[in-house]
């Protein structure tokens, strides 16, 4: 990827995660970056090109952390939280009309990262095996079952006629979906961890 291409894609990522995607025009884009929309055009055909890239290496982006997460992290509880950690930050900045706009005019593209999140989520399963032997993950649950129940909960996350985020943020529904997950599939040993890396986090913030 060129220098300006890479530019591009990295400040019209932003751009669209704050402001949306409906609004934003190619224009603005190219004002923004101070560059001619004759240039903007020259190296992507049209905004859907641009988006479309901008969400790819996104999802490839958190795809990497994801996995560097799993190999670095000394249990599961601990990948898990840090997995957790890590997706509050990714979202902290995104405005709520990015998924609405996403969903509602370019539905190929919430397609796709519908599918890529199902994917991701099945990626899960091997870690949670890995947690029932050391302890810290109940094995007396059914983990497809469960996970089902994540990407539901996930995909009404993404519904603002369901979710009411006039009344609470997007970062409060991630964090009671997710520590209630992990909370209830985790053994008392495992919990004592999530009590201690919350702690942690809180002091953090």
């Amino acid at each position: 990827m060129g220098l300006l291409r890479e530019r591009i894609v990295q400040e019209a990522s932003a751009l669209f995660f704050t402001k949306g995607v409906k609004g934003m025009t190619m224009s603005d884009i190219a004002n923004e970056l101070g560059i001619s929309k004759r240039t903007l055009y020259e190296i992507f055909s049209d905004k859907e090109e641009l988006l479309e890239i901008c969400i790819n290496l996104n999802m490839e982006k958190v795809d990497r952390e994801t996995r560097e997460l799993f190999s670095d992290s000394e249990d599961v509880i601990d990948t898990l939280m840090r997995i957790y950690a890590s997706h509050l930050r990714n979202v902290q900045n995104v405005n709520k009309s990015f998924i609405h706009d996403l969903r509602k005019y370019h539905t190929a593209i919430f397609k796709k990262i519908e599918n890529r999140q199902k994917e991701s989520i099945n990626s899960f399963l091997p870690l949670f095996e890995k947690g029932v032997a050391q302890g810290l993950i109940r094995g007396d649950v059914k983990f497809e079952v469960l996970i089902w129940l994540l990407k539901s909960q996930f995909k009404a996350l993404m519904d603002d006629d369901f979710i009411p985020t006039d009344k609470y943020s997007t970062n409060e529904f991630i964090r009671a979906i997710i520590l209630n997950f992990i909370r209830g599939i985790s053994t008392p040993l495992g919990n004592e961890k999530v009590d201690k890396i919350v702690l942690e986090l809180e002091k953090r913030q």
